[in-house]
């Protein structure tokens, strides 16, 4: 984000060297950490459609308000990698532009729901020491006590977490909804 502020006052703090290196090194690193997660939720989000990396990376843009952009030369080596890890596979188009659509692996969902569980109940943890506010949506999901994975509520005959192996009838019955 920083790297985006290009007329500097010469007095203002942004304008020093030290400060500058400092805070986009920390920028990238913050990025780096979430940039593939995002990905995978935009390629989620268009289902059975799938994704071409033009469209993922306005998708990105639009749904983050500008806070995450991903360049072309950053985001089809994060795709390659994620398609290489079988996270994800790609489609290259028959007709008009030939363009690779890439769509998630039934392995692959298993990963983001785990890793955006993570992300979101760490997100919670931390969110008082930065004074914002979270609000998981708890009435769709229910995040694995033990391992944080992301459980879509509306699937059916939930017993155990598909991750880690708990047993979720517990934190099912204290919200009322215990699979008969």
């Amino acid at each position: 984000m920083i790297k985006r502020v290009r007329e500097l006052d010469s007095k203002a703090l942004i304008a020093s060297r030290s400060f500058r290196d400092y805070v986009e090194k920390q920028e990238t690193e913050i990025n780096r950490g979430i940039s593939s997660l995002c990905i995978l939720s935009i390629i989620i989000q268009a289902g059975e459609d799938g994704s071409h990396g033009y469209q993922i990376l306005k998708d990105l843009s639009d749904q983050t308000n500008d806070m995450l952009v991903i360049v072309e030369g950053t985001l089809y080596p994060i795709l390659r990698k994620l398609e290489s890890d079988g996270i994800i596979e790609s489609k290259k188009e028959e007709t008009g532009r030939k363009r690779k659509f890439y769509y998630i692996t039934e392995y692959g969902e298993k990963i983001y729901y785990y890793l955006s569980g993570f992300f979101s109940k760490l997100t919670e943890a931390i969110a008082p020491l930065f004074d914002v506010k979270v609000n998981l949506k708890q009435d769709k999901y229910l995040y694995c006590p033990m391992c944080a994975n992301k459980i879509n509520l509306s699937s059916e005959e939930l017993r155990f977490c598909d991750v880690c192996g708990h047993n979720i009838e517990k934190e099912l019955n204290t919200r009322g909804l215990k699979n008969e």
